[in-house]
């Protein structure tokens, strides 16, 4: 008799522990795996001096003659990032300003996203055909959002100029070269307007004198 009062007392024990979450049959937190396999590694000319981040939202709609038309849409937050090449840069000093030229601006591709962001949202009859579309949707994000990040540039011209002469200024700064330049002027052949923006660093410079800069870049050039 008093082994089966200390049965059920433990039974009893152990299903309270699981009803109140304190006792658990299996592990609660999944294991993960990952793997990764190199497909390909290479070199690259890639310099990132501008980011866009966005909330991107992409509808496709079904049309129906019968029922109510089904339209779904995929929204994220979409990371764009645009570089330029550093070999393609070319410059100029004349009356202690540096001339920077670049060829044009690119955008990163494929385009970032987070993943948490992601949002999927249909509307249709009783969700009938909304994974047909969303199949679909997805098939063709990758080139949407490279179609969005180049409509996008335009906006980003004055971002780039600025963080790619200041960068510039402070790489020369670094190297002791900061006090031999009052300025330095940004231009992308690629923007429609063809505008240079200037960024003023210093204006005790070397003057009428040769610059060090000036001799340093010669240099580099030759």
């Amino acid at each position: 008799m008093l082994s089966k009062i200390t049965l059920l007392i433990v039974v009893g024990v152990i299903s309270w522990l699981v009803v109140t979450g304190k006792l658990s049959w299996s592990n609660s937190t999944p294991l993960k795996e990952s793997f990764s396999q190199f497909v390909e590694q290479n070199g690259a000319d890639k310099y990132v001096i501008a980011e866009l981040k966005t909330n991107e939202t992409f509808t496709a709609t079904k049309l129906s003659n019968v029922v109510k038309d089904t339209i779904t849409t995929i929204s994220l937050v979409a990371h764009y990032n645009y570089y330029i090449r550093q070999a393609e840069l070319t410059y100029r000093i004349e009356d202690g300003i540096v001339f920077i030229d670049a060829p044009r601006l690119y955008l990163l591709t494929p385009v970032a996203f987070d993943f948490d962001s992601v949002r999927e949202t249909c509307d249709g009859f009783l969700g009938l055909g909304c994974e047909e579309i969303f199949v679909r949707l997805k098939q063709d994000i990758s080139t949407d959002l490279i179609n969005k990040g180049r409509s996008h540039m335009i906006s980003n011209y004055g971002t780039a100029a600025k963080s790619l002469a200041d960068n510039l200024n402070g790489h020369f700064t670094k190297n002791g070269y900061g006090r031999y330049y009052k300025s330095i002027v940004v231009s992308f052949a690629t923007e429609s307007s063809n505008s240079q923006r200037q960024f003023n660093y210093n204006d005790s410079y070397c003057d009428k004198k040769p610059c060090l800069l000036d001799i340093n870049l010669d240099k580099i050039r030759e």
